[in-house]
């Protein structure tokens, strides 16, 4: 006797599962920023999504657990200074975790399915900082999304690769650099 015979699979049940654990592992602890303090807590959210982290004055990328601050009563002893987010599953509900962190310059966001346009609008809690971002085949990116971008008013270099849900974005560049001309923009071939 199949046992299995009746039973109907769920609609995008997959994807309701995967969204639900993103959802967790991109929460923001309060209490934890308040332990450790907002760089170590956003890097701590940063590579339990797959993104690494280079702190202020250090050569190379961090890219794992292993390799951060170990004090936790030594709030800021470490600054993150990039972030490199390729193919990492960092999403809106964890942007929140840039609060307080002043000295983040440049971020990569590579293949992150996660990153939308809600995650662009957020990236504003970094204007003061922020002098590169790089964004490329993040596919939930729409035109309005990038249009956030202009709040970064330090940004010097946006780097745009192929965004699949961007219809225009000849204009949407044409846009940006109007509220931010000395950002240098360098989109795919257009």
């Amino acid at each position: 006797m199949n046992l299995l015979r009746n039973v109907v699979p769920l609609k995008n049940s997959t994807r309701s599962i995967w969204g639900s654990l993103n959802a967790i592992f991109n929460r923001v602890s309060k209490s934890r920023i308040d332990l450790v303090g907002p760089d170590r807590a956003c890097a701590e959210w940063l590579m339990r999504n797959g993104a690494f982290v280079r702190w202020k004055g250090q050569p190379g990328l961090v890219s794992h657990y292993n390799f951060l601050p170990l004090d936790p009563e030594d709030k800021n002893p470490y600054f993150i200074e990039e972030i490199s987010a390729v193919e990492a599953s960092i999403s809106h509900h964890g942007f929140d975790h840039f609060k307080g962190c002043n000295c983040i310059l440049k971020i990569q966001f590579q293949k992150c399915w996660y990153l939308d346009d809600t995650c662009l609008k957020k990236l504003e809690l970094l204007a003061n900082s922020l002098i590169h971002l790089e964004i490329d085949q993040c596919t939930e990116i729409t035109n309005q999304g990038l249009l956030h971008i202009t709040s970064l008013s330090n940004l010097l270099t946006l780097k745009l690769g192929h965004l699949d849900g961007v219809k225009n974005l000849q204009e949407s560049v044409k846009q940006i650099n109007a509220k931010l001309p000395n950002c240098h923009i360098m989109p795919p071939s257009l």
